[in-house]
C-alpha cells in the first residue's frame, strides 16, 4: 500500500526542516517508507510581513520575549538540528522573508517532481546559509540548482504564475483548523501536528497503512 502524505509547511519554519528530517528517517524505517509520496503544501506563517522582510532578530525577539528567550530557542532548536543532521546557523540569518514568491517557486517545483529537491535546498540556504529567500535572485539560483528550468523560473517571479494556487492551499489548511506547522496527514486520515518525534511519525504510518 502506498503511503500518501500531504505535508504543509514554510520554508523559514526551524520547526518544518526538522519535522521532515524526522518524517524522513521514520519513513526510512518503515517497509513501505521507500515508496511514500510526500506532497509539499505551502503555509506562510507570517503572510503580512513586507516585501522587504523584516530584521530577522529584532522580529523573533519581540514575538518571544526577548533576546535572552530568542537565544534559548536558538540553542535548543540548533541540539535538535545536530541530531537530525541539520546545521542550524542561526547568527548568519538576517532577514526574515515575505515567503509568497518562494512557494511559488516551490510550487513549480513540485508540479515538476522536485518538490523535495527544492524543499531541501530553501532550508538549507535560509538556515545554514543565511541566504534572504525574498530575493528573487536567490530563488532563481536555488530553483536552477534542483533542475528548474530557468526561463520558466523567471517568467513566473515576473508575473503573479501560482498564487492562486498558494492561497487557495493555504485556505484549504485554515478549513482544516490548520494553525501551526509543520502539519502531515498520512493518508488523508491520520494527522500528525508539529516536529514530533521519529516514533511518533512511525505510528503515524502504521495507523494509516491499515
Amino acid at each position: 500500500m502506498t503511503i500518501h502524505i500531504e505535508a504543509y509547511s514554510d520554508v523559514i519554519c526551524p520547526w518544518c526542516y526538522l519535522g521532515k528530517k524526522r518524517l524522513e528517517d521514520a519513513l526510512r524505517s518503515f517497509p513501505e517508507g521507500k515508496d511514500a509520496v510526500i506532497r509539499f503544501l505551502p503555509y506562510e506563517l507570517n503572510p503580512s510581513t513586507p516585501e522587504e522582510g523584516l530584521d530577522h532578530k529584532a522580529h523573533l525577539a519581540a514575538k518571544l520575549g526577548g533576546a535572552a528567550a530568542l537565544g534559548a530557542a536558538h540553542a535548543r532548536l540548533a541540539a535538535l538540528g545536530q541530531e537530525a543532521g541539520i546545521d542550524y546557523r542561526f547568527d548568519a540569518i538576517q532577514k526574515t522573508p515575505n515567503t509568497l514568491n518562494a512557494h511559488r517557486v516551490l510550487w513549480l517545483a513540485e508540479k515538476d517532481g522536485k518538490g523535495n529537491e527544492a524543499q531541501n535546498a530553501f532550508f538549507e540556504a535560509y538556515f545554514t546559509e543565511g541566504k534572504d529567500l525574498g530575493d528573487k535572485k536567490v530563488l532563481l539560483d536555488l530553483a536552477v540548482s534542483v533542475g528548474l528550468e530557468r526561463g520558466r523560473v523567471e517568467k513566473l517571479l515576473a508575473g503573479r504564475q501560482y498564487e492562486q494556487e498558494v492561497r487557495e492551499a493555504e485556505e484549504k489548511a485554515y478549513d482544516m483548523g490548520v494553525t501551526g506547522v509543520p502539519f502531515f496527514i498520512f493518508n488523508g486520515k491520520v494527522a500528525v501536528s508539529g516536529a514530533q518525534s521519529v516514533e511518533v511519525f512511525e505510528k503515524a504510518l502504521r495507523q494509516a497503512s491499515t
